[in-house]
């Protein structure tokens, strides 16, 4: 269960009666016009298509390779890694229960390419190629490049490559052919807001995670994220503190501090998520992240003795799968280690006057996991509504994209 300490922070004398109940209006009159899809898609209709796919293919490839550019493909090795191991890869076959290896190819880097290359059978591989519209330029470049190899081998493309997009993409017409297998995404859900869709679900299916128990726990916890009292609408309450830090406290910069390895993938989807949904009309909330014991040897020296212009977040983890003594001679385990440490980090900052909460879950399981992407995705749609701005658009990241084409087309397509 999610909880949060709220004793390291406070608000600043201003009435933010009003900021509260329009937030509130404003989303739940966006959710009733079916523009927050990803709050129900854990109610989506793919997840019988998926487990139908899962069971026909598990057992055919050993290897499963998911072609997804940029932060996209972050969420996917997030879950990977915390609920199964982060090193998931490494188990045998028997010990993954004949589920098949997973690898993320997240950009195009053609060191990373080479590497992949060199330790996958193309003949033992499924290719999972996820493009909302099916023209993304990086993707398509790597599945250009494997669909290739598989030519080469002779192999059934049909059977070693499906894909994930949008219905009105340019997959579609490969779908009306059968010649490809495509899973269809809503076109209501933005990306970084796609958490429970098919397109992270799919994979990890492939992957030994139990996708049906994601989903039950997922369905149960957001009603509480359209109450109207801090006490319990979590999200509410931490959008709100981050808003007064910003507004009235000159804080514009929120230090996200979780005590967890197993979660390192998933606080980089969260400083993704936070940073691409709010950078916009001239604010700048940035989120940056430190890594729990480690980053108390380095960054706790800026956050305590320069200037007092940050908000941090803590996340702490109760009670571990496994939590071993350190010696036979102490009682101390290396979980106590680790909480005391985020216990004094955060100390440390109180006494410099740096507001600071600590977010608590009793164990990284199913439950808490999704309990955590439904806090954060809240989190961020409530400061979509304080600050004003629309958190779904990327106005930056297209223009980028826009001049990378026309230089692509200037260099390659004369």
């Amino acid at each position: 269960m999610l909880k949060i300490d709220w004793v390291n922070t406070w608000f600043t004398n201003v009435d933010f009666s009003e900021k509260i109940k329009k937030s509130i209006s404003e989303l739940s009159k966006k959710y009733k016009q079916d523009k927050l899809g990803f709050v129900d898609l854990s109610e989506g209709k793919s997840l019988k298509e998926i487990q139908k796919f899962v069971e026909k293919n598990r057992y055919v490839f050993e290897n499963v390779v998911v072609i997804w550019i940029w932060w996209s493909a972050l969420w996917t090795k997030a879950v990977l890694s915390a609920i199964k191991w982060k090193y998931y890869n490494e188990l045998s076959l028997k010990k993954r229960l004949d589920f098949p290896k997973l690898y993320v190819l997240d950009n195009v880097d053609p060191e990373e390419i080479k590497d992949l290359s060199e330790i996958i059978s193309i003949k033992k591989t499924l290719f999972i190629v996820i493009s909302k519209s099916g023209s993304t330029i990086e993707t398509m470049s790597a599945y250009k490049f494997f669909k290739q190899k598989a030519i080469e081998k002779e192999l059934d493309l049909k059977k070693h490559f499906v894909f994930i997009a949008w219905e009105n993409s340019k997959f579609a017409e490969e779908k009306q052919k059968k010649a490809f297998k495509v899973f269809e995404l809503q076109e209501n859900v933005w990306w970084r807001f796609s958490v429970l869709s098919v397109v992270w679900l799919l994979p990890l299916a492939l992957a030994w995670i139990d996708i049906d128990k994601l989903l039950v726990w997922a369905k149960n916890y957001k009603k509480a994220f359209f109450e109207d009292s801090l006490i319990s609408n979590l999200a509410l309450n931490s959008a709100l503190l981050q808003y007064d830090a910003y507004k009235n406290n000159s804080k514009n910069i929120t230090v996200f501090f979780p005590y967890s390895s197993n979660l390192k993938e998933f606080w980089s989807w969260y400083k993704q998520l936070f940073n691409e949904s709010l950078w916009k009309n001239w604010l700048w909330p940035t989120l940056t992240v430190s890594v729990w014991s480690t980053d108390q040897h380095s960054d706790l020296q800026l956050y305590r003795e320069w200037p007092n212009d940050k908000f941090v977040i803590f996340l702490e983890i109760e009670s571990f799968s496994k939590n071993y003594k350190i010696d036979k001679e102490s009682e101390m385990r290396f979980g106590d280690l680790l909480n005391i440490e985020k216990y004094w980090t955060a100390k440390s900052l109180t006494e410099k006057n740096i507001k600071n909460y600590t977010i608590k879950i009793d164990r990284l399981d199913e439950k808490t996991l999704w309990e955590l992407i439904f806090f954060f995705e809240m989190q961020v749609a409530f400061l979509w509504e304080l600050f004003e701005i629309n958190a779904f658009d990327q106005p930056g990241v297209e223009f980028s994209k826009k001049i990378t084409n026309e230089k692509i087309k200037e260099l390659f397509w004369k």
